[in-house]
């Protein structure tokens, strides 16, 4: 993966975890697909979701991109002795209680960052639900930046980031359509456990 001259995200991986991500991905017989757009600030959609392997092959993805991919953590699992590892990885702190909102908190870590690409993964767990979560929309909407849909295929054996960049327009079931059409034929690690392309109060992608 190269950068081009007018890429405005300096690298912020060494080119060690570079190499090694790539030499990782060459062994498993995986690749990146595409580059992440070319803004400060953005928010990756991860899915399908249904393994932790999942995961992994994000942050290898960002490891071989150069690029700080953050994913938001329980508050309680920065706090610990160890809780600077986790930030040091990319692990956002979210105070998950009642009286804070999980969207207002990422809309403010994007307004005091001067970079950041954050994922979410829709879905919300591992586990088979009957529709996707939208909070994921309404950071990226609040935020005022654009969505990548980062697609793990387990079948292709890629990532692909090279998908449409979408602007979110406040109107979610028309914004929805369009990031549901980049996972339609994605298999996921395990098909059987892929939610429904639905959201809570919207329109169904069926």
């Amino acid at each position: 993966m190269a950068f081009t001259e007018t890429y405005v995200r300096k690298p912020q991986v060494n080119l060690l975890f570079h190499f090694l991500g790539r030499f990782i991905f060459w062994v498993m017989g995986w690749q990146v697909i595409g580059l992440p757009p070319n803004a400060p600030k953005f928010l990756v959609v991860a899915a399908p979701h249904t393994a932790n392997q999942d995961g992994v092959m994000l942050v290898l993805t960002g490891w071989i991109l150069r690029i700080r991919l953050d994913w938001m953590v329980k508050a309680e699992i920065t706090r610990g002795p160890f809780g600077w590892i986790i930030k040091a990885l990319g692990g956002v702190p979210v105070d998950r209680s009642a009286s804070f909102d999980m969207v207002d908190q990422m809309v403010e870590q994007f307004a005091k960052r001067e970079t950041l690409a954050l994922i979410v993964a829709p879905e919300g767990t591992r586990k088979k639900r009957d529709h996707w979560k939208s909070g994921f929309y309404w950071i990226a909407h609040r935020a005022n930046v654009p969505i990548l849909c980062g697609v793990i295929d387990y079948q292709r054996k890629v990532v692909d980031m090279s998908g449409e960049v979408i602007q979110p327009s406040g109107d979610i079931n028309a914004d929805i359509e369009r990031i549901w059409a980049q996972y339609r034929g994605a298999t996921a690690r395990y098909p059987e456990k892929v939610n429904d392309m639905r959201v809570r109060g919207g329109k169904s992608g069926q």
